[in-house]
């Protein structure tokens, strides 16, 4: 009598970053429960993939949930799944990174349940073709992925079965189609119905091979599943009936299935895909409307004996496009990217060691954690504390990697960082980590060492699928950005702009797209410094700066536009015009985006007025604003030549498991120039809270 295999596996994470609360919920409502009934039924196998941060977490805060996995899996119930150790996306990281958070994860595994793993998870099933030898490099023989990978190869079976073989330079590995019904099915039918649906799988006298393989979430952290799973006792019901038919169905580790069955003839190349929700997210809203329409088009005409094959070959998009979708994601990105050659590069010629040197790697991996490198239902791109973890670890590897190679206190580099064709300038000192962008002169990263926190974790507001379904009201006020949200953007506004006008993108225009000319000197000043008590024993003290200057120049605009930075935490902004007829006619703006992760714990301080920001507030004619981050314990204080300043709090709507969700992103504050001189000062200084 022939049976159905299940090789049934879930994989449980939580982002690096990701609040204490978050993780105290999962693991009560999901993690420990779930392995709880599945030790009651020792007959039933699991596979069982678990990302490196939760582990961290678990071996700090339920050391008994590592040791019930460890006897499971020494009993053979469990098979214990690898894959990189922080959940990168493995194809958006350098190929040393690949194989350094595999390894990490290898090495974990052999230590904590004694066993070398056999294959991986790959997170979120983006798959590009050339992680065949990836991970087969890696010492490991098989991952698993959709249904819809081998559906866009051409593979048309009704349901897909066993598992295939794909390589890439003649390196092979299996590879186990994921059911899409079954991951449909789990565990929201009945349990009577997924029975039913597993034995629908029999092929008469041949054994066939069924692999359900998704989020643990799905038992118990999902919104209204705990009831369901636990509660109600789906899951225990799920696998009593398993049990009961045990005849007709089997559970499998995967290890096993690739001993016990072949492998489907003829090997498969999987093109550039990930689960089709993650390819339709990457789409713009534009592309998702025809994209839609083309679907609709096949449904209406689903009579057609060949519509259901057409279906197979309509592709979404393709997950790289999250950072053309997303400017400054990408730009979060490619930082990641430049920091990774930089430590590599050390790393090659001998300066660092990956065991000594651990701290650097450890931060760097960290950053490569995925969820704030894309966006969707559960994506975390506009979730500001994962974007903010990200940071942090950036900074804390780059802060690590000065401290041992830097030869001077104020560092200048040139890079094209996001590999938009223009070359960056990066000033560094002890305090601050800078880049400067051509494009209007504009600050992109305002990273402050000393609390590992990057003050231009920005967003810019842009169109969603969700908008089509939001009534736009002042409730949820749907409003896109005409320019990249960062720091230094300069405008020429409306006279009589009003802040709403600004918030909204009305009656202003903005020079941030404009390429200014730059020029860099680096000046070295010579002081006499007393050393000691006596008045003629002096010596000399050096004292460095780097100063940047922009230059913009139109018909009747021209200006420039001089940075400086020295070895302090302030950044010196001096705006001096040659050319100002359109100043008659406009106002001169300068606008500074600052992320603050808790927007209730920040305080606005300008002459005697002490506010918080539940609104816009507006300040006329300051020359002084003081804010307070008692959440990062961060001072900000900018002083500037006499100013309108409009401060207005930056609120995304983005999509997530409640249907859309608004949240606080940043303060953009506005300094307008009212002086009718030629010349206007803003320094921005920061310093500790303590």
């Amino acid at each position: 009598m022939s049976k159905v295999y299940f090789l049934f596996g879930i994989h449980n994470h939580q982002p690096v970053g990701n609040d204490s609360f978050v993780f105290n919920e999962a693991f009560e409502n999901c993690y420990w429960p779930f392995l709880e009934v599945l030790k009651k039924f020792p007959r039933i196998k699991c596979n069982i993939h678990i990302s490196g941060p939760l582990y961290d977490w678990i071996l700090t805060n339920h050391k008994e949930f590592i040791k019930t996995l460890k006897e499971m899996s020494k009993k053979g119930q469990i098979e214990i799944v690898s894959g990189g150790y922080y959940e990168p996306i493995l194809s958006v990281i350098s190929d040393k990174d690949k194989f350094a958070q595999i390894r990490l994860m290898n090495d974990f595994i052999k230590k904590e349940f004694g066993k070398k793993p056999s294959g991986m998870w790959l997170a979120e099933r983006v798959w590009e073709p050339q992680l065949a030898s990836i991970i087969c490099e890696a010492g490991l023989k098989y991952t698993f992925l959709d249904d819809v990978h081998f559906r866009g190869a051409g593979i048309q079976n009704k349901e897909l079965s066993g598992y295939y073989f794909t390589e890439d330079s003649a390196k092979p590995i299996a590879v186990f189609p994921i059911n899409k019904t079954l991951r449909f099915k789990i565990p929201f039918s009945k349990t009577e119905e997924a029975i039913a649906m597993l034995k629908s799988f029999s092929q008469n006298k041949k054994d066939v091979l069924i692999t359900f393989f998704d989020d643990g979430e799905k038992f118990g952290s999902w919104p209204r599943t705990y009831d369901w799973i636990y509660k109600k006792k789906w899951l225990e019901k799920f696998f009593k009936l398993l049990v009961q038919n045990n005849k007709t169905i089997e559970t499998i580790t995967a290890s096993e299935a690739l001993k016990k069955f072949s492998p489907n003839k003829d090997l498969v190349y999987l093109s550039c895909s990930s689960y089709r929700e993650m390819d339709e997210w990457a789409m713009e809203p534009e592309e998702f409307f025809y994209y839609n329409k083309l679907k609709e088009y096949i449904k209406i005409h689903k009579k057609h004996s060949e519509a259901k094959q057409f279906k197979n070959f309509i592709r979404a998009g393709f997950f790289r496009n999250f950072f053309r979708k997303y400017p400054r994601l990408n730009y979060m990105h490619k930082k990641m990217l430049y920091l990774s050659e930089n430590i590599h590069e050390a790393e090659t010629r001998h300066c660092l060691v990956s065991t000594k040197d651990k701290k650097i790697f450890q931060h760097l991996w960290m950053s490569q954690c995925n969820c704030g490198y894309w966006h969707g239902l559960f994506g975390g791109f506009y979730l500001g504390n994962i974007r903010a973890a990200i940071y942090e670890n950036l900074i804390k590897a780059e802060k690590e990697l000065d401290k041992k190679f830097a030869k001077n206190s104020l560092i200048m580099k040139k890079a094209d960082i996001d590999l938009d064709g223009l070359t960056e300038t990066v000033v560094k000192n002890k305090h601050l980590i800078c880049a400067f962008s051509k494009r209007g002169g504009t600050l992109l990263e305002l990273g402050y060492k000393d609390r590992n926190f990057n003050l231009l974790n920005t967003i810019t507001r842009k169109k969603e699928l969700c908008h089509r379904k939001i009534k736009d009201n002042d409730k949820n006020k749907i409003i896109y950005d005409k320019y990249e949200r960062l720091g230094l953007v300069d405008h020429l506004l409306n006279k009589k702009i009003t802040a709403s006008d600004f918030d909204e993108q009305r009656n202003f225009t903005t020079l941030s797209d404009s390429v200014y000319k730059l020029d860099i000197n680096k000046i070295v000043e010579t002081r006499q410094c007393l050393v000691s008590t006596t008045r003629d024993d002096k010596s000399k003290h050096e004292k460095e700066s780097v100063i940047l200057n922009y230059k913009y120049n139109n018909k009747n605009l021209e200006f420039a536009k001089k940075i400086t930075l020295s070895e302090k935490a302030e950044i010196k902004t001096k705006y001096i015009f040659q050319k100002n007829a359109l100043l008659k006619k406009y106002d001169f703006g300068v606008e500074y985006n600052i992320f603050f992760q808790s927007l209730q714990d920040v305080t606005f301080c300008a002459k005697k007025s002490k506010v918080v920001l539940k609104r816009k507030r507006i300040f006329r004619k300051i020359n002084c604003l003081k804010i307070s981050d008692r959440f990062k314990n961060i001072y900000l204080r900018f002083d500037f030549s006499e100013a309108d300043v409009f401060i207005i709090p930056i609120y995304s709507i983005a999509s997530s498991q409640a249907g859309f969700e608004k949240s606080f992103q940043q303060a953009s504050i506005l300094f307008i120039k009212k002086n009718e001189g030629d010349l206007f000062d803003l320094s921005c200084k920061l310093s500790k809270r303590e």
